[in-house]
């Protein structure tokens, strides 16, 4: 058989992808990945006790948010990842908003009077919080990886980094239960060392892992 009559052979029964499908696969991975996250937190690290009053304070909600703003970015340049020969600049570009918002109220809370800038940067966990972000995002990254290999990436490299941005900031979002700090400082620090070096393996990984 010539090679144009192989071509037009293959390509005669080809049928569209039904529109939505690289978001649903994506979506099925990632609430499967956070619920595995979730239960890893729990059994090893345990909720904090006061969960529930802490639901009501300022803090708390500083996390969740930048944490949830980070991992939407995050899913927006999976999904765009997944797809061959499109743009990933916008989601990249817009990643800079919640970044610059937590750097931001970080800068006013430690400008306040008698505000002990130290400790709000430090807290009682610098030690351990980036790692236990990226503890706590493993099952995520591994169900966006999968995800992913069923997909059509050809940056392999960015579409891992952009699966462990998704990974890094919703193990994090899980992992607000279990920690008590609550400063903005720390928060821009800590939280986002985790989550950057949580995309950094993602993008290591991603050079062998997504290989077609």
């Amino acid at each position: 058989m010539r090679t144009d009559d192989l071509i037009v052979h293959l390509s005669s029964d080809m049928q569209p992808v039904r529109s939505g499908t690289v978001t649903r696969i994506l979506l099925g991975a990632a609430t499967l990945g956070i619920l595995a996250s979730v239960l890893l937190m729990l059994a090893v690290l345990g909720l904090r006790p006061d969960v529930s009053h802490a639901m009501t304070s300022f803090g708390m909600w500083t996390k969740l948010i930048y944490t949830f703003a980070i991992g939407a970015f995050g899913f927006w340049i999976v999904e765009r990842a997944g797809r061959p020969g499109a743009e990933m600049a916008r989601p990249a570009s817009l990643l800079a908003l919640p970044i610059l918002a937590i750097f931001l109220l970080a800068g006013l809370q430690m400008a306040l009077p008698g505000a002990n800038a130290r400790e709000m940067v430090i807290g009682h966990s610098s030690r351990v919080c980036a790692f236990l972000v990226i503890f706590t995002a493993a099952p995520i990254l591994a169900a966006t990886f999968w995800a992913l290999r069923r997909l059509a990436p050809t940056r392999l490299t960015m579409a891992g980094a952009g699966a462990g941005l998704f990974a890094g900031a919703m193990g994090a979002f899980v992992y607000c239960f279990h920690c008590q700090e609550a400063s903005a400082p720390f928060i821009a620090i800590w939280y986002s060392l985790g989550i950057v070096l949580t995309a950094g393996i993602g993008a290591l990984l991603g050079r062998f892992a997504l290989r077609w």
